[in-house]
């Protein structure tokens, strides 16, 4: 996941999938599905071309897969195609600046082993960031991109979630239970109190937004699971992301500590470990905060040192970007390094081996921030403007490139990279890019230009359809341009 402060949420920026509030420093990157832009000009028709992608869609696959026929940014024409053939939805919740979402797209989503499950699934692919997708967000919480809600057509009732990175096989399966699920008639055959039972009420609950109910769900899922139940590692995940989310620290660190070596999976233990280690990190300094760090560390070290057979290079890559900051903040600079010179390497290889630009991209994030660390901000440069010259559409190399012209301080070039992004850019990230031209601004000492592009961020904050806005994001937006007209005012004394 991302890499950025986010508030009193910030550790899970360390997460490998993309958090909420992504930040455009690419010295602090997140996960992306970096594709151009601008509308589909065809919407609901899939991209059919080998190696071209239509502004607006993600990169296209030569063969039939599950994602050929997907539809674009009209959840109610999928609903309505899959309550006429008796299909279930999967919704692939994603937004162009996230790394992971691209990674999904490119690598695991088109898998052969997924194509048979175009006979029983309609897959809806939704950009967050777009006004016709607010409503979406107004129903179903998104916090991790992208996210995967199975859906029954006939009422929306939730079957299957999956937040973040998954690998082939662990698509199959959410894919599987959750058709299995509505064959039962929504679990109605279950019998009350089995694990799966309570397992699919935690995701449906969690799906909306309701931690507290969510955890107390898993939890019950895990205590009353017999030994060897194949889905404990999917249970204990999302139990510890619940209490994450619902803010309920030390029980997260100590579940998570608990059961931290029942996870398995692709990308789940670096998630997870990243999870333990936020929780971990608002405790107060004690032996609890402790054990809980020490035993993610371990999971960290264990991963990076023999990664799961099933993960992609975006997933290595993202575990040890955790590793690495484990590490340093254990003061342990010279294996921090370590784990991104390794990174970078898995980065590089993967990146020159993609068939696309737009899967080369899925790395760009991540490889800008690395080479940011290791004082390398010139081969970030050279990488970020190759990306914007052959994703012209695209409103996220130069916005990347932005980010590391600013932390070098070449300002100029920082701020005109950044109003090319703002032109192609829509939605809350729109915001986010205004957000970066002020700071860039104030550095610039131009107080006026900053008030502008902050007012013209919040007027854009207070637009937002109910989906999108948010109180928080407003409140600060407003607070920043008051702040900053208040030094333009001194400034002119």
């Amino acid at each position: 996941m991302a890499r950025r402060a986010i508030s009193a949420l910030a550790p899970l920026a360390l997460l490998a999938a993309c958090a909420s509030d992504p930040a455009p420093d690419p010295a602090a990157p997140e996960t992306s599905k970096t594709s151009p832009s601008a509308p589909p000009k065809t919407p609901g028709k899939a991209v059919e071309t080998p190696g071209k992608t239509e502004p607006g869609t993600k990169p296209a696959q030569a063969k039939t897969t599950l994602i050929s026929n997907e539809i674009h940014d009209d959840l109610e024409g999928a609903m309505k195609k899959a309550r006429a053939e008796g299909k279930v939805v999967l919704v692939d919740a994603w937004a162009p600046w996230c790394h992971t979402c691209l990674s999904m797209n490119s690598y695991v989503l088109p898998d052969p082993s997924l194509a048979p499950f175009a006979e029983r699934v309609v897959v809806a692919s939704l950009d967050t960031d777009r006004p016709e997708n607010a409503g979406f967000l107004e129903k179903y919480k998104v916090n991790v991109w992208p996210s995967f809600f199975v859906l029954d057509p006939a009422g929306e009732q939730v079957l299957g979630y999956w937040p973040g990175s998954a690998s082939a096989r662990e698509m199959k399966q959410l894919l599987e239970e959750s058709i299995a699920a509505l064959d039962d008639s929504r679990a109605a055959k279950m019998p009350e109190g089995s694990p799966d039972r309570e397992l699919l009420r935690a995701k449906a609950a969690q799906a909306t937004g309701e931690y507290e109910k969510a955890a107390k769900a898993y939890a019950r899922a895990v205590e009353k699971a017999p030994p060897g139940w194949k889905r404990r590692s999917e249970a204990v995940m999302g139990w510890v992301f619940a209490l994450y989310r619902g803010r309920n620290w030390s029980e997260c660190a100590r579940v998570g500590k608990t059961h931290v070596g029942d996870v398995t999976g692709a990308a789940v233990p670096a998630d997870y470990s990243s999870m333990l280690l936020a929780c971990a990190s608002k405790l107060p300094a004690g032996a609890a905060q402790s054990e809980a760090r020490k035993a993610a560390v371990a999971k960290l070290r264990a991963i990076t040192e023999n990664p799961p057979a099933e993960a992609s290079a975006d997933d290595r890559a993202d575990a040890l970007a955790i590793y690495a900051d484990a590490l340093r903040e254990e003061g342990d600079i010279g294996g921090a390094r370590k784990a991104n010179e390794a990174r970078v390497a898995i980065m590089e290889a993967a990146a020159k081996a993609a068939p696309t630009p737009e899967a080369a991209a899925t790395y760009d994030y991540a490889r800008a921030g690395a080479y940011v660390a290791m004082g390398r901000a010139g081969d970030a440069v050279k990488m970020l403007e190759q990306r914007e010259r052959e994703m012209p559409d695209s409103y996220e190399p130069p916005a990347r490139l932005a980010g590391v012209l600013a932390r070098v301080g070449r300002l100029p070039e920082a701020l005109a990279a950044i109003d090319r992004a703002i032109k192609r850019a829509y939605g809350p990230r729109k915001l986010q890019y205004l957000r970066l031209k002020a700071d860039i601004l104030g550095q610039m000492g131009d107080s006026k230009g900053e008030v502008e592009a902050l007012r013209e961020e919040v007027a854009g904050h207070e637009a937002l359809a109910k989906g999108h806005a948010s109180k928080d994001r407003l409140a600060d937006a407003k607070a920043r341009l008051l702040e900053a007209e208040k030094k333009a005012k001194t400034a002119t004394k």
